[in-house]
């Protein structure tokens, strides 16, 4: 019945402390008091006793209404006053009655004194004694016995206080049945996530464990945190949780050194739950900490000076301590010497997974409600994944009627939430002058463009663009992702909305226009100010947009011009470009002469294709920035403007301009031209005499800083000796040349080149880049992969016959270097004789050559071949001599008697071939798992071998 009534009373108070206040006071029940409170454990102390309450009855009501009383046994706890005494008897007195739980620690003394009531302990209670009736008396007595007898913790028998006051604090916990944290239970990939962090925490050997959390701002790292907090913190005496670092102290002006004091108080204050710590100087930290065992959690650091303060000490916490750091700087954890398997680095849901989130806020559930199921996954993708703004944005629009919905979409879609603006702008806020406006250049004008194209455009921009893009992903504004600029979406609309706010009813005054309406506005009204840096248009889905003669006129500090229209109305041409352009991207730019007033001095690309010019400018222009020019398909354009200033030109791209008749000879001062097309320009008569020849049918005398040169579709008739000069080759392309009959040895030579490709034949829509040998018929596809310190590959494309062309092009290297071989191609009969020359040949591959006859006498370097479904092998020319060699025939059906003898007589590793029974000489046969063979008893000698034989069958 004592269980049941326990059972059905509410407990005010998780704990009771009973102690003696002169003994434990000042030092050793604070840290009770913190270890119990670390565990989110409530306990009523005296010091809660309210001035004009009765004492005794407020302290036998306490006691009452106490889950777990906890008796601190003390020299004193006996002596002077009765007050303990008599909490002591009610005490056990619920201990009986209620099935109260009752712990003891014996602090500084013998519980066969306590039992006993002997010794000094014996001696105050004696005292105490002194004038009470014999009834009280024998009732304090019991209670001591009684409390003696329960087994119970001993500071004398524990070298680690904090370790015992936290298995204190845990056993109070079992008994109050606490079960662990749920609040982030239903937080979408919460399981996973855990699992990574806790792993990399394994796989680290140091006695104090670290791991930096980091990621964008929004994107969770506090929530990760708190939650590995709370499943690790209740196996640590001591742990703190110091939240929003960056945050909770000014930016320091010069000396930090009473910022860090300052943050190393509150740190030791918060882990010693004494607000009276003095820190005079940095190592207090380290005299208080080091032989203890500790879990802290750095939330959201900033700077440098932050982890000075906190976590750049060696020895500063005890052994099997942690410390968890998030921010959004990846440079801090590098500096403090983290690696691999020290930082987590945080990824964004999956769609699916963002889904959920959202819906959890919006809905209360995994899922949207029928009927809100495009919004919902509309209001997501807003959000870009990032779980601040799937909370924010579910909140906003929970319990909202499904128009309230559609109505708030052109909001959500062109302004931030002012909770998730705040936390994103903190980030921005702290960049310097310089990392601000790059920041605002990316966001507004180069996302989605490839990071070396970012360098070139800013390069003089005096925005220092290569330390500054570090900066930026080193604090998770930006990442580079397979070479390309990436940013978040709501940090590019936040960047967004900054340049907007710079002048909200004048578009003209801003530094970046974005907006098609806004842009359409400026350009026909003529409003641009030299405030506009940058024009993005796109007007894919707008009406058309008419554009004046002078639209630019005002706009004298314009730098990046980009715009995708097919809307893009230029009735009277342009008068001018501004003079600071640095890029004109324009797809199908509707202009047929290029503006009269334009200087080029700054432009870096021109990226034009499609367009309608028919010619360019008049006259030489200082283009000694330009790097890239792409006029690809201007159908219209007849000739080429004089590029000799164009110094720093990189890259030509004229193909397919099919009304292109001449090139200037300017372009012979282009040294350091990589990348030439020509492909397509089908009335190309002439080249300049400065590249080397009189008639379109001589291969050009390009510079030798050429890297890619493509000649597709040309009447080239050779590729002579002077091709040994382009030692910086890496591709040429020479598809649908229909009259090339002749190929130099020289091409051997090139010790750069990485693909080469000879055809008469192809379709000039192919993409020369990324043709597949499927989609020619006879095309000979030869490819060698270096090994040993060697890397990289070399490949041939050709529908020249392969006996004349594999010769005359296989690299002079591949034929004393390690290499494999893998020839291809739906018309290879044979394999070219030259391959037994090749005295470093390992791996030979011939796959699927539905055609191959014969195989030749191969070198004896060979560690495998593989020949696998050459349905019309028959021959094989060749021995097998080399031990090792690996030798694959699946499937090919057509081999004849010889060919198969020699592979099974064969001293090889193994063989693989078709086959309907076991060759003859194989004697020991079975057909169970096992076979038994009787040898001679003489030793084996060690370099024994045998040969085995299985013969597999379906079924």
């Amino acid at each position: 019945m004592a269980s049941s009534s326990s059972l059905s009373r509410s407990w005010l108070y998780h704990v009771f402390l009973s102690f003696r206040g002169e003994d434990v006071r000042k030092g050793f029940l604070s840290h009770v008091r913190k270890g119990l409170e670390s565990k989110g454990i409530i306990a009523f102390v005296d010091e809660e006793i309210k001035r004009g309450e009765s004492v005794r009855t407020v302290l036998v009501g306490a006691i009452r209404q106490s889950r777990v009383a906890v008796v601190l046994l003390s020299p004193n706890y006996a002596s002077s006053s009765s007050w303990c005494l008599d909490e002591l008897v009610e005490i056990m007195k619920c201990r009986e009655e209620y099935q109260q739980t009752v712990m003891t620690i014996f602090y500084e003394v013998d519980p066969s004194d306590v039992r006993k009531q002997t010794g000094d302990f014996g001696k105050a209670f004696d005292a105490t004694c002194v004038g009470k009736i014999e009834e009280v008396k024998q009732a304090w007595r019991q209670a001591l016995t009684d409390v003696a007898g329960i087994a119970g913790y001993h500071t004398s028998n524990c070298d680690n206080e904090a370790e015992m006051i936290n298995k204190v604090a845990l056993d109070v916990t079992a008994v109050l049945g606490f079960t662990p944290s749920k609040d982030f239970d239903d937080f979408i990939g919460i399981e996973a996530r855990m699992m990574e962090i806790k792993s990399k925490l394994i796989l680290q050997s140091e006695e104090v464990k670290v791991i930096g959390v980091v990621g964008p701002p929004g994107i969770g790292k506090t929530t990760i945190a708190t939650v590995l907090y709370n499943q690790i913190s209740p196996g640590f005496p001591f742990s703190t949780f110091l939240e929003n670092i960056k945050g909770s102290y000014e930016k320091p002006c010069g000396n930090n050194y009473r910022l860090k004091l300052r943050l190393q108080k509150n740190l030791l204050s918060e882990i010693f739950n004494q607000r009276d710590i003095g820190v005079c100087h940095l190592g207090v930290a380290q005299e208080m900490l080091g032989d203890k065992k500790v879990l802290v959690v750095l939330d959201e650091v900033g700077s440098w000076w932050q982890l000075e303060a906190t976590a750049d000490q060696s020895g500063w916490l005890g052994p099997g301590s942690i410390v968890i750091i998030t921010t959004e700087d990846r440079k801090l954890l590098k500096a403090l010497g983290l690696g691999i398997n020290h930082i987590y680095e945080m990824e964004f849901p999956t769609s699916s997974e963002s889904l959920q989130i959202f819906c959890q806020y919006a809905f209360d559930k995994n899922s949207p409600d029928n009927g809100f199921e495009w919004l919902a996954w509309e209001v997501t993708s807003l959000s870009g994944d990032l779980p601040l703004g799937l909370r924010v944005m579910g909140s906003y629009l929970r319990g909202m009627s499904r128009d309230y919905w559609i109505d708030a979409l052109p909001r959500l879609r062109s302004s931030l939430d002012t909770e998730i603006e705040s936390t994103l702008r903190f980030s921005y806020d702290v960049l310097s002058d310089k990392d601000k406006a790059l920041f605002l250049h990316i966001a507004c004008f180069f996302v989605g463009f490839e990071e070396d194209f970012v360098k070139r455009c800013l390069e003089k921009s005096g925005l220092d663009v290569n330390h500054g893009l570090q900066v930026l992903a080193n604090k998770s504004l930006l990442s580079i992702e397979n070479g390309y600029v990436k940013m978040h979406c709501l940090l590019q609309q936040m960047g967004r909305e900054i340049v907007k706010k710079e002048s909200l009813e004048e578009p003209g005054h801003r530094q970046f226009l974005m907006d098609t309406m806004e842009i359409s506005d400026v350009i026909e009204e003529d409003t641009g100010t030299g405030k506009v840096l940058g024009i993005k248009l796109d007007t894919s889905n707008s009406k058309k947009i008419q554009i004046s003669k002078d639209a630019f006129q005002g706009m004298n500090n314009l730098q990046f011009l980009y715009v995708s229209s097919n809307t893009l109305c230029i009735p009277e041409g342009l008068i001018c470009l501004p003079h600071k352009l640095r890029l004109i991207d324009w797809n199908g730019c509707p202009l047929r002469f290029w503006p009269s007033k334009f200087s080029g001095k700054f432009l870096v690309e021109i990226r034009m294709p499609n367009s309608k010019f028919e010619k360019l400018w008049e006259g030489t222009k200082p283009l000694h920035c330009l790097q890239l020019m792409d006029l690809s398909y201007s159908k219209s354009l007849k000739k080429i403007p004089d590029l000799s200033k164009a110094t720093s030109l990189e890259e030509l791209n004229l193909s397919y301009c099919k009304s292109l008749l001449e090139l200037k000879s300017s372009i012979g001062n282009a040294t350091k031209l990589t990348i030439f097309n020509l492909r397509g320009c089908l009335l190309l008569k002439e080249l300049p005499s400065s590249i080397g020849c009189t008639n379109i049918i001589d291969f050009p005398d390009v510079p030798d800083s050429v890297v890619e040169l493509v000649l597709s579709c040309t009447g080239i008739e050779e590729v002579p000796p002077l091709i040994g000069n382009l030692f910086r080759l890496r591709k040429l392309f020479m598809y649908g040349c229909k009259k090339l009959k002749s190929i130099s040895p020289n091409i051997s030579k090139l010790e750069n080149l990485e693909l080469l490709a000879l055809c008469n034949r192809g379709e000039i829509e192919h993409d020369y880049g990324s043709l597949h040998l499927f989609n020619y018929r006879n095309l000979f596809q030869a490819v060698v992969n270096w090994k040993g310190d060697l890397k990289g590959s070399w490949e041939l494309r050709s529908d020249f016959n392969a006996h004349y062309i594999f010769p005359i092009c296989l690299p002079e290297k591949a034929l004393s270097s390690p290499i494999s071989l893998r020839l291809a191609g739906d018309s290879v009969e044979t394999i070219p004789d030259c391959i037994r020359s090749l005295s470093g040949l390992i791996k030979l591959n011939v796959i699927a050559c539905k055609k191959l006859v014969a195989l030749p006498p191969l070198p004896g370097s060979l560690l495998s071949i593989d020949a696998g479904d050459c349905e019309s092998l028959k021959r094989i020319d060749s021995s097998f001599e080399n031990p090792n060699i690996c030798l694959y025939f699946s499937n090919c059906f057509n081999l004849n008697r010889e060919a198969r003898k020699l592979i099974h007589t064969s001293a090889c590793k193994y063989a693989f071939l078709p086959g309907e029974k076991l060759p003859a000489h194989f004697t020991h046969r079975a057909s169970s798992g096992s076979l038994t063979i009787n040898l001679t008893p003489t030793p084996l000698p060690s370099s024994f071998r045998f040969k085995s034989c299985i013969l597999l069958s379906e079924g």
